[in-house]
């Protein structure tokens, strides 16, 4: 008998509606069913400092489910109700495991990147109306702990705060209560939540901010459906996997590290090691990652391209890693010549899949025994529906055929509830119920997905969403600047940073110089201040006078590639263009081919496909 097609494998498990193939209806479910299953195993192994003599601090299953019942009861006890919020500025650490799913059980989870410009952090505190604030201290001698003490003064629907360290700490404002997290939660009761007090299915269970601001933060509400429909497809697709443990260094405010490398792991039992509080930003990670596969044995793990290529440039080592067999690919673009060079050196093959916040982390998957080729993202998940399609006026003018290029637009359980703010759901929806995710890709006649770049116009710098226009108000906002155009550079290390062109009154009066000191003053986040600004006579623009951005990433492409050369010597010319169909494609005439793998190696990480030809 053949092998069935992915469509025939999808449409035969969608015979089974999702909400009878899959039992766990919330967050909470995930916890109580894996505390009934796997009660003694180990559900979190942390590692503080990633040294190779390091005993972790371990949690059983049971052990687990017990603390998320004590910090769900104290967040009871602080008056919370089912539609307050609590906000997480915590690393990666158990705690900020126990703040994320506790929450969820009574009330709302808000995780927050703690390396947010404070601006920024009380913008999203002040959007969600934050009652309660998760953080690890009130010390004023670390950048955290100044944060939290203007959040403090400026977040009026602030009314607790839970400390893990100097919960001591005194405060000017009277109206904030100070809690030490751990020694309050002992105090609470442990027993599994009534039945009335659970959550239910399509109660809002987290408000992600997706980034990407234009003088607001934008929310991302996902529900308990949303989240646990997708944690039990992710764990579907990972049975193969067995028990083996996961090493995760993602961080713990972002759906891939939440979502898919914890709560999908929690449900089948596998331990979770918590690969410090810093995670990959931590050397030690890194430079022991090898070293911690062997010893917990690891079979796969989930991780982005920038560390991919980091890891490939680790030295050898003596450490038998017959164990490992798989890596899970996410948040960028994964290079095809990335790829293949990870897959050949640790022996293992690597799958890249799609999603973002809005899609509870995932829209499409290599299925489990099947592959793609280049670097394609596989199907839809089961029970979701992805198309290409031609979209005019939030109407859907046609859909495209089999390897015809569009915008992708994707709608099922996993599509989360809109945005917390009315006005940002104006655009985002297609016809209703279909989510516009502003990709451009291609689907074949297999299903398969490739995207090839984007119809919106975020910059994704290493995971994080940027909004153009929030580097471009600030520009138009000196008075020198008559027109300002922000993009992506292609960068190896982050996937993008953010550039800017410009064009001024006067060029001789004007320096990029002086406009970057003017964007690091004025863009609070810190991450979407640009790393370049080039002055130009003139923007490029389209028949109808509209910026032709096409034109100026191929220019700040050829600037990156350029760079990379000129720093290791290699001779050749580069000319970029973008393809609808294959994406930024560089094109690299050499002077002597004999470079070829050097540059090969150099450009092995760069979102971009990459041609080769000799002057």
């Amino acid at each position: 008998m053949s092998k069935p097609t992915e469509l025939e494998l999808l449409a035969d498990l969608e015979k089974i509606s999702y909400q009878n193939r899959y039992h766990c209806k919330t967050t909470y479910d995930v916890f109580c069913h894996a505390a009934d299953e796997y009660s003694t195993d180990i559900a979190i192994a942390e590692h503080v400092t990633a040294c190779r003599d390091e005993l972790a601090k371990e949690l059983t299953f049971s052990g687990l489910a017990k603390k998320l019942n004590q910090t769900a009861n104290l967040f009871k006890s602080l008056s919370l109700e089912r539609t307050d919020v609590v906000s997480i500025l915590l690393p990666n650490l158990t705690e900020t495991h126990l703040s994320i799913w506790a929450s969820q059980a009574v009330g709302i989870a808000n995780p927050i990147n703690s390396l947010l410009q404070v601006e920024h952090i009380v913008e999203i505190l002040n959007e969600v109306k934050a009652k309660v604030l998760v953080t690890v201290s009130l010390d004023d001698a670390t950048e955290l702990g100044q944060k939290v003490h203007e959040i403090i003064q400026r977040v009026p629907s602030l009314k607790h705060l839970l400390l893990l360290n100097n919960s001591d700490a005194k405060i000017s404002n009277k109206n904030i209560t100070i809690t030490d997290f751990n020694a309050a939660i002992l105090t609470q009761d442990s027993d599994r939540l009534a039945h009335s007090s659970q959550p239910k299915g399509d109660d809002i269970a987290m408000y992600f901010h997706t980034g990407g601001t234009t003088g607001r933060p934008k929310i991302a509400k996902l529900s308990h459906t949303n989240i646990s429909f997708v944690v039990q497809v992710y764990a579907g697709f990972n049975s193969y996997h067995g028990k083996s443990a996961v090493l995760n260094a993602l961080p713990l405010f972002h759906v891939f590290g939440v979502i898919a490398a914890s709560l999908s792991m929690f449900i089948v039992g596998r331990t979770v090691v918590i690969m410090t509080p810093d995670g990959f930003r931590n050397p030690n990670t890194v430079k022991n990652w090898w070293y911690f596969v062997n010893k917990y044995q690891v079979c796969w793990f989930p991780t982005v391209p920038t560390i991919m290529s980091v890891l490939l440039r680790q030295p050898e080592e003596d450490i038998n890693l017959s164990c490992f067999e798989h890596a899970g690919s996410g948040s960028a673009p994964l290079p095809i010549e990335l790829k293949n060079a990870f897959q050949q050196r640790f022996n293992c093959s690597v799958s890249n899949g799609y999603g973002m916040t809005e899609s509870s982390c995932l829209i499409a998957r290599v299925l489990p025994g099947y592959s793609v080729n280049g670097v394609a993202v596989g199907n839809g998940i089961p029970y979701t529906r992805v198309i290409a399609a031609h979209v005019i006026d939030n109407k859907i003018s046609r859909t495209c055929a089999p390897d015809e290029p569009g915008i992708i637009l994707v709608k099922g359980p996993n599509i989360f509830q809109g945005y917390l703010n009315a006005s940002d759901n104006d655009v985002a929806w297609v016809e209703g119920d279909w989510f516009n995710t502003g990709d451009l890709g291609v689907i074949n006649a297999l299903g398969h997905i490739q995207l090839t770049g984007r119809a919106k116009d975020l910059i994704i710098r290493g995971g994080h969403n940027i909004d153009p226009q929030i580097i471009e108000d600030a520009l138009m906002a000196h008075p020198a600047v008559i027109q300002s155009v922000a993009i992506g550079q292609p960068d190896v290390h982050s996937g993008e940073i953010p550039i800017a062109y410009v064009v001024v009154k006067d060029m001789l009066q004007t320096t990029s110089a002086e406009l970057l000191a003017h964007c690091q003053e004025h863009i609070s986040e810190r991450a979407a201040i640009p790393k370049r600004i080039e002055i130009l006579d003139s923007i490029p623009l389209t028949a109808v006078g509209k910026v032709f951005k096409p034109l100026l990433r191929n220019k700040a492409t050829e600037f990156s590639v350029n760079a990379m050369f000129k720093t290791h010597g290699v001779s050749a010319q580069v000319e970029s263009e973008f393809d609808p169909e294959k994406g930024q494609v560089v094109h690299i005439q050499l002077s002597n081919m004999q470079d070829k793998q050097k540059v090969a190696n150099l450009l092995i990480a760069f979102p971009v496909l990459v041609n080769y030809t000799t002057l």
